[in-house]
């Protein structure tokens, strides 16, 4: 089967717990809800892109392990979301899962332990199936496999990529940690780089996260800077473009997670793209998405493309779209 999608990143359970105020060291704080659920930035994100695509358009390269865990995972993947799970490999060491603490503005801090994420290596992209895939797909997202095994995946479809055809996103995620240096060479094969405030100040070793982000667009190419509740940034070509962000309470919602948010974004972003929307319509409406997962608490909680459609064309939604400004 041919994708139109290839998502490479992490997968993990995330057990979220949700409390008022954060604790400080050595406080102990009661907790108002605790939920378990499926997630990780890699499977968010394909999770959100095939929601808009449909079913059998997106895969999802990543890492399990041979658990109860991972069987779910694929089950809820496959069956739930209708995302290609054969380029998932599985190793003999615990799935991946995450610790999620959400306060009462939604804000989150998270643990994660992702050893089985970290085991993916370079050398199964020569294997046929991989091949294939990339080859065949009109759009390859890389968010947080290792870094050489994402480098090595940018290699591969940019080298099959004949007449540039081929979208390749990057959102480095923990990867950032590593530095500019690091990951140069791959943001230079790369048609989108995507990332939020803090990476920025990671990649750019600023103190100020506008003049990190202009300090970043030396490198001449599209970025996308997420800002939470500030919406995001869009350069490309010299010029930046501020997409604002969704009031959520003026479309009769509220916040409740964070968590997943930029995973919503990214998913909803590039499948708009293959969609054939244009870059600030497709960036916009990927704002609203993240928005709305925004008012929900599971993780994997992105709109569905009809729902996305009709707050669209609602009139209390349309009045942001006005507030796009060139700067």
């Amino acid at each position: 089967m041919v994708v139109m999608e290839l998502v490479a990143g992490a997968i993990n359970w995330d057990t979220t717990v949700f409390v008022d105020s954060f604790p400080k060291a050595g406080e102990e704080v009661r907790a108002r809800k605790v939920i378990s659920v499926a997630g990780g930035k890699g499977a968010n994100t394909a999770v959100a892109s095939a929601r808009i695509l449909g079913k059998d358009k997106v895969g999802l390269i990543g890492a399990l392990g041979n658990d109860r865990i991972a069987d779910e995972q694929i089950r809820i993947l496959e069956d739930e979301e209708g995302v290609d799970t054969s380029y998932i490999k599985r190793f003999d060491h615990p799935s991946g899962q995450a610790y999620i603490l959400v306060d009462g503005k939604g804000e989150n801090m998270i643990l994660t332990y992702k050893v089985v994420n970290d085991m993916l290596k370079p050398e199964i992209l020569d294997e046929s199936v991989f091949k294939e895939a990339i080859d065949e797909a009109r759009a390859v997202v890389v968010i947080d496999p290792p870094l050489d095994f994402a480098l090595s995946l940018i290699e591969h479809a940019r080298g099959v990529d004949d007449g540039m055809s081929k979208r390749i996103i990057w959102a480095p995620a923990l990867l950032a940690r590593s530095g500019i240096d690091a990951l140069r060479d791959g943001i230079s094969k790369v048609d989108y780089l995507l990332m939020n405030e803090s990476e920025c100040l990671l990649l750019s070793n600023a103190s100020d996260v506008m003049q990190g982000f202009k300090a970043l667009a030396r490198l001449d190419k599209r970025m996308i800077l997420t800002r939470g509740s500030e919406g995001c940034l869009f350069y490309w070509n010299g010029k930046i473009a501020s997409i604002p962000s969704i009031d959520l309470n003026a479309i009769g919602l509220k916040v409740v997670s964070t968590v997943g948010a930029g995973d919503a974004l990214l998913g909803a972003f590039t499948a708009l793209l293959l969609k054939g929307y244009g870059e600030l319509e497709a960036l916009f409406m990927a704002n609203l998405a993240a928005a709305l997962k925004v008012a929900r608490e599971e993780t994997r909680a992105s709109p569905y493309y009809d729902e996305l459609l009709r707050y669209v064309k609602d009139e209390r939604v349309e009045r942001f779209y006005t507030g796009i400004k060139v700067l």
